[in-house]
């Protein structure tokens, strides 16, 4: 079983400018989905007990795409940690579960000793990943909305929306 490396960098940043511009939102999730074929698109998902509506996956994916967040684990983890203190309070009960109970849950795999995915994450980088996550969403300069309508943003450059919301950085506030 590998372990993860601090030295991997979980805010590795896909490309979303190219020579001449920056990308729209719906052309920077074009891009994601076509570095990650195998991602659920829209329908439903299931996981474990939990029930997965298409708008909030879509939610989820268009995050990564503003943030610059990889899919790595450690990505996820920050990522995680963002949602919960980046997004009005104000949302559905769910997403507070999902936040806390994927956390628990990786926390709990790391405890007994079993790998996340392919590779382990000590019991301290879980806990690290997320709490810099936390902090990265507490950053943000405008709380984004839990139940806004993807659509409307979807013809949105990158950058007007991370200087909208102060992501300074795509991947990460550090």
């Amino acid at each position: 079983m590998d372990t993860y490396s601090t030295d991997s960098n979980p805010t590795d940043r896909f490309s979303y400018r190219d020579a001449s511009r920056t990308l729209t939102l719906r052309e920077g999730l074009a891009r994601y989905y076509a570095a990650n074929p195998d991602f659920i698109q829209d329908r439903d998902m299931q996981v474990g007990p939990f029930h997965i509506p298409w708008q909030d996956l879509l939610r989820h994916d268009l995050m990564h795409v503003v943030t610059g967040y990889s899919t790595d684990l450690g990505a996820e983890l920050q990522l995680l940690g963002f949602l919960l203190t980046a997004l009005s309070w104000k949302r559905p009960w769910y997403y507070y579960v999902q936040s806390f109970g994927v956390f628990l849950e990786l926390l709990w795999r790391s405890l007994t000793g079993r790998a996340l995915g392919s590779k382990y994450v000590n019991p301290l980088q879980v806990c690290q990943l997320y709490y810099r996550g936390i902090r990265q969403g507490c950053m943000v300069k405008k709380k984004v909305d839990a139940y806004i309508n993807p659509e409307i943003l979807m013809d949105t450059s990158l950058d007007t929306l991370r200087l909208e919301y102060g992501i300074d950085d795509a991947g990460g506030l550090e």
